[in-house]
């Protein structure tokens, strides 16, 4: 603990910690959201994949984007803008849904959403990245950081689920006949916490210290993806980000079946469970010294997570599943920790922010594809099981190609064995 008590320490540390928990709530509850509102307005799992899909979509074509610009003018000038753009958007979407409108405005306003979502994960990697850099003389602190990073951005994903559960009890006290109120408040709350947290980190010392790296003309054209192997790694991130699309469709649907009305209640408790076992991973991972290199400890956390999945395809009840979903929760953090530390080795410094980006693109827009492919088929006769089966077989995809990751560091920047 005394590197952890050491990183608070770091001047505006706290800001990013906090601030950057409180940003991302919303990525933890607003998927599975908007999914029970329209699904519940429009009664179809498949109108409501639809436009999550479009949400999650847009926001992988927007981040890299937005990362170039953050690389050029600094993050903490362009976050702000990205946050006002997605409550507006956020906003109109849900008057839109609540009138019942037609699928086409439901898509628009839900893509103009998702473009405008604040990439507030790589901003607070590629802030982390220098605030630990050689230079700073906190260079022992750069793995602590990352995993602190890593940990906390799946505890988001606890208090958001838990946030939409909260949400749908107390609304089902105040308004007990209705099946909207709970996701609705949920979704206004979760829209208050990314504006608020976005302005908090964007205008805090941590983040306003980052600069643009001086000497380096600006990225153009493919930037990062120039970077040899960095495509095969965006590979494997597909095969896992497909995976995590479909889980929550799937655990969707799974406590509807089982629980009927109160599927919601039970949706953001088996979600929050997930997350959970994640972020107290993410933790533990953070403070091993492991030999084995990246490669290898990537393509084990594979095995695991589809393994994983397979199990949850067994279980016999909602408590057997709680308990898999935690055990296969504790892979993920592991998982996208040794993601990123192989990101950081494969790219140079000078577009960082941008290379973390493409893994939000890779990892939103094929999350996107794989939400919209479960809706359909969670709707037909496999049902939930069907979903956690399709998320088994593309992870098992993304661990055949694992091997073919050789790892080639820069000569340019130390490493640090494992980032998040």
């Amino acid at each position: 603990m005394r590197h952890y008590s050491r990183l608070w320490r770091v001047p505006g540390a706290p800001t990013l910690l906090v601030g950057g928990v409180v940003a991302r709530v919303g990525q933890g509850v607003t998927v599975i959201a908007w999914l029970l509102l329209i699904r519940h307005v429009r009664g179809n799992y498949a109108d409501a994949a639809a436009v999550t899909a479009a949400i999650a979509l847009l926001t992988a074509v927007a981040a890299p984007i937005v990362g170039r610009l953050a690389d050029r003018f600094a993050v903490s000038r362009v976050l702000p803008w990205c946050a006002a753009g997605y409550v507006t958007t956020q906003l109109a979407l849900l008057l839109t849904v609540r009138a019942d409108v037609g699928l086409g405005w439901l898509l628009v306003l839900g893509a103009a959403s998702g473009a405008s979502f604040p990439p507030m994960s790589a901003a607070l990697r590629a802030t982390w990245s220098v605030l630990t850099s050689p230079d700073s003389g906190r260079a022992d602190l750069q793995r602590t950081a990352m995993a602190a990073e890593s940990a906390l951005f799946e505890l988001a994903f606890v208090v958001g689920p838990l946030l939409l559960s909260i949400a749908a009890l107390t609304t089902g006290v105040i308004v007990p006949e209705s099946r909207t109120a709970g996701p609705t408040a949920a979704l206004l709350v979760a829209t208050a916490c990314t504006l608020v947290g976005t302005l908090w980190v964007a205008w805090g010392r941590g983040m306003r210290s980052v600069r643009p790296v001086a000497g380096r003309p600006p990225t153009r054209g493919l930037g990062p993806l120039r970077a040899e192997r960095f495509g095969l790694l965006l590979g494997t991130a597909a095969g896992v980000m497909f995976a995590f699309g479909v889980a929550p469709v799937a655990i969707a649907a799974y406590a509807e079946q089982a629980h009927g009305h109160a599927g919601s209640t039970a949706t953001g408790v088996l979600i929050a469970v997930w997350s959970l076992g994640s972020a107290v991973a993410g933790i533990v991972f953070g403070a091993l010294r492991l030999r084995a290199g990246l490669v290898r400890q990537y393509i084990v956390l594979l095995a695991g997570l589809t393994g994983g999945y397979l199990v949850w395809v067994l279980a016999p009840g909602t408590g057997a599943l709680g308990a898999a979903l935690f055990v296969t929760g504790g892979v993920i953090a592991p998982a996208l920790a040794v993601m990123a530390g192989l990101v950081a080795e494969l790219t140079d410094e000078s577009m960082r922010t941008e290379a973390y980006t493409w893994l939000t693109t890779t990892s939103m827009g094929i999350a996107a594809l794989g939400s919209a492919v479960a809706g359909v088929v969670v709707d037909g006769r496999l049902g939930a099981e069907g979903g956690f089966l399709l998320a088994a077989v593309s992870t098992g995809l993304a661990l055949l190609l694992a091997p073919g990751l050789r790892v080639r560091r820069p000569a340019t920047a130390p490493v640090p064995e494992v980032v998040a």
